[in-house]
């Protein structure tokens, strides 16, 4: 008897995605265990999913995750850093994931448009690809497999933000970075021909220039891609830089 794991494989068509940084890739989950308990409340949904964990389960398994740095944040300091699993960085897959629905929703507005009686670009993105179940987290390695086991280093920036009354207030935060190189690798999966090969390069090629994980504004998290389907005979291959 076929496992339920092996119906319905047809559906998809599976490539292996490679992301390779070419700035630093910089930590974006906060360490203070009350930022993340607020920094989860404000991301949940109106309605919890039946079986969904709640809240505090939630902060509890990414707290977890979390191999603390020194010290303690205070309400006008902020840490974010990596989340770490069997001793080593990583990156959740559902990160991975809101990154490609970010950039589709730009392609889809300002460069692929909509074709009449087809579904928008960034709807057939956001439907049509997923990543592979059994990926929860994503290490981050360098380019010879090994294992990344502690950031290069930690930078402060100054923040610049509003209080309740828009009030102006300054704070500190401080964050861990990984310098290049250092790469992350994915199965994605497609459903039929939601979304071409053609439409994953754009995706990718724009996504490497826009930027992944934190800092992004400063340039950080720019990426070059490599793009193999696995789920033919006769897979394709492309890489292609951030520029182009």
């Amino acid at each position: 008897m076929a496992k339920a794991t092996d119906q319905g494989t047809d559906l998809w068509t599976e490539y292996q995605v490679r992301w390779e940084f070419l700035t630093s890739l910089c930590g974006s989950t906060p360490a203070d265990p009350e930022v993340v308990a607020a920094w989860l409340a404000a991301r949940q949904p109106r309605v919890k999913p039946a079986g969904a964990l709640s809240i505090q389960e939630i902060n509890e398994e990414v707290m977890a995750s979390i191999e603390r740095g020194e010290g303690e944040a205070d309400q006008n300091y902020s840490v974010l850093v990596f989340q770490r699993h069997a001793g080593a960085f990583v990156m959740r897959a559902a990160t991975v994931r809101a990154h490609m629905k970010d950039c589709a929703r730009v392609l889809s507005a300002q460069f692929i448009g909509r074709i009449q009686g087809e579904r928008a670009f960034s709807t057939r993105v956001i439907n049509g690809a997923y990543l592979d179940a059994r990926e929860y987290w994503i290490p981050i390695r360098r380019p010879t497999g090994e294992p990344i086991l502690a950031a290069d280093g930690e930078r402060d920036k100054a923040i610049h933000v509003r209080g309740p009354r828009g009030e102006p207030l300054n704070a500190l935060k401080r964050f861990e970075f990984i310098n290049p190189p250092a790469v992350m690798e994915f199965t994605l999966k497609v459903l039929g021909r939601s979304v071409s090969e053609t439409d994953l390069h754009h995706l990718f090629t724009y996504g490497g220039t826009h930027g992944y994980a934190g800092e992004r504004s400063d340039g950080e998290g720019r990426y070059e891609y490599t793009l193999r389907r696995t789920s033919t005979e006769a897979p394709t291959e492309r890489t292609t830089t951030a520029n182009g």
